[in-house]
């Protein structure tokens, strides 16, 4: 297990205990999220009932993110206002996720069911948006990003070795098509540099950390300017960058 104070993460995951200790670009990343879709008691999952996009708009309104996460999203074509309905139902499933605490196995296997909720749902959001240069794509981008970051984060505390791997795997390819897509966001870079120096920190103590390491480094000096709520864990990660690569005396890079 990784220790929470060295995660290299644009979103660590404190033991906080209520909404007002929520980490700042997770609230950030809603009201982002929120305001570019205009807008679960129950299991979350396609497994409630159908909701056609006027009923999603409405339930998006009310703040009734249950109902969200447990409907089954009618639509299935490429249109803006489809891809935006299965965003709002990420949405739904990720808020929850994020206000429920850790606890007792029920508690995490619906923690689980949330994340996998959130995934699957900004995954079609981005196969359903037919423009590949619409606005609305970076907010797609920036929930998934944030929802496999919320899930290898909550693993950490939960289990070890390949499986944490796997989830890390997972952000580093879905930050690679952050950046393809959207070059000038900082979001793909950022998390791109968090999955390579968290990957670094999975290896063995010594130079075997150094290329991720690296790479993160790289990754940090190519990111656009990232917004202001960004700065300072962009700050703290190249900080950790830093001080792992002395620690593990990694060779300096020759320019030519």
């Amino acid at each position: 297990m990784i220790r929470e104070d060295r995660l290299p993460l644009p979103v660590r995951w404190p033991l906080y205990t209520g909404q007002a200790a929520r980490p700042v670009l997770v609230l950030v990343l809603m009201l982002l999220l929120t305001l570019a879709l205009a807008g679960c008691a129950t299991t979350p999952g396609q497994s409630g009932p159908l909701l056609g996009d006027e009923k999603v708009a409405a339930l998006a309104a009310a703040g009734d993110w249950a109902t969200l996460a447990a409907g089954r999203i009618a639509c299935k074509a490429q249109t803006e206002d489809c891809a935006k309905a299965h965003a709002t139902q990420g949405d739904a499933c990720l808020r929850l996720a994020i206000e429920l605490p850790q606890g007792a196995d029920q508690q995490n296997q619906r923690l689980r069911r949330l994340l996998d909720c959130a995934e699957a749902a900004y995954r079609q959001a981005l196969a359903y948006q037919p423009d590949p240069n619409a606005a609305s794509r970076v907010s797609f981008h920036g929930g998934l990003l944030l929802t496999l970051s919320e899930r290898r984060n909550r693993l950490d505390n939960l289990e070890r070795g390949d499986r944490l791997g796997m989830e890390n795997e997972r952000l580093l390819l879905a930050a690679q098509a952050a950046r393809r897509e959207a070059s000038g966001n900082a979001l793909g870079f950022v998390y791109g540099a968090s999955a390579h120096a968290y990957r670094a920190l999975l290896k063995p103590t010594g130079r075997a950390r150094c290329n991720d390491l690296r790479q993160a480094q790289a990754m940090l000096n190519r990111s656009p300017p990232p917004p202001r709520e960004l700065s300072d864990e962009r700050a703290r990660i190249s900080s950790l960058i830093a001080r792992e690569l002395r620690s593990n005396a990694c060779p300096r890079v020759q320019r030519r």
